[in-house]
């Protein structure tokens, strides 16, 4: 009796590690299968960057091609569009840096002090956000016109700040909502003031989440397209603004804009490869709580 218990003890056991392996597998392939499909599309055009015109233009789709550089070469170096892969990134980071001074500590006095119509004040900011950008593109053209800030990177840095500041505010507040308000009376009991308990004591809590509304911020200026069309100049117009000057009478050069697309795509990726720990935690803040 021992043994037949001890056979039927040892085959569940093998029976449940082998129903293991196979919901791993099954896991493992439709993860696979997931980033294949959300890959697809990015894939498909950077493919098509290595492609001639008449191999994109051809009805029938080419497989196997001989990949060339053509592409690339013409629109980052003949026609100079590096340029404004840099102007993005001068834009992009000079913006969300400008956000998260002023938006982080604005988060933390939502969050702690007693203000007096707090919840309105803040609802009122979060509709900077909601509105669209066209709403507000012919007061900041004249705002910037009068102030001779038109054509320069102030202008579009600027105009960034009117929906990625109200997006840190809302995010960061938040944040500092699951951050127990004991801390900062610990902090200030020890003789540390407000702004000293802030920066020391509750600031270092919120770090992974500052990166990932930084690392969103960022992506959301990136891709923005309206103020950077109407509010800069040639020499200042980010990337995302460029690429519909690549679309002529005579046709679209899909090489190049998908060549483009493709090289101002990478900055953003190996930024968010690089924190992707960092952002992992901050999306996953205080989601679970001892």
């Amino acid at each position: 009796m021992a043994n037949n218990l001890n056979i039927t003890s040892a085959a569940r056991k093998q029976a449940s590690a082998h129903s293991r392996r196979l919901l791993t597998w099954i896991s493992y392939l439709l993860t696979g299968l997931l980033v294949v499909i959300f890959l697809f599309p990015w894939l498909w055009v950077f493919s098509l960057g290595f492609k001639t015109r008449a191999e994109i233009m051809s009805p029938n789709i080419v497989w196997i091609w001989t990949p060339t550089l053509n592409n690339f070469i013409e629109v980052l170096f003949v026609k100079g569009y590096w340029r404004l892969i840099i102007n993005s990134l001068i834009v992009a980071v000079s913006a969300v840096t400008l956000c998260i001074v002023i938006g982080v500590p604005t988060a933390y006095a939502f969050s702690r002090f007693p203000i007096p119509g707090k919840e309105s004040w803040f609802y009122m900011i979060l509709t900077f956000r909601m509105a669209p950008a066209v709403v507000l593109a012919l007061p900041l053209y004249v705002i910037f016109a009068r102030i001779k800030l038109l054509g320069t990177y102030g202008a579009p840095i600027l105009a960034h700040c009117t929906f990625t500041l109200p997006f840190v505010i809302w995010l960061m507040r938040s944040f500092f909502d699951d951050i127990p308000k004991e801390i900062d009376a610990a902090a200030m009991t020890d003789g540390y003031s407000r702004a000293e308990a802030f920066f020391y004591a509750v600031l270092p809590l919120v770090k992974s989440g500052i990166v990932a509304v930084a690392l969103f911020s960022i992506i959301f200026s990136w891709n923005e397209f309206l103020y950077g069309l109407i509010l800069t100049s040639d020499a200042t117009r980010p990337v995302a603004s460029q690429i519909p000057s690549l679309i002529r009478p005579h046709g679209t050069l899909w090489g190049e804009v998908c060549a483009l697309a493709t090289t101002a795509s990478l900055p953003v990726a190996i930024l968010i490869f690089a924190l992707q720990r960092q952002l992992v935690r901050g999306l996953s803040f205080g989601a679970v709580k001892g």
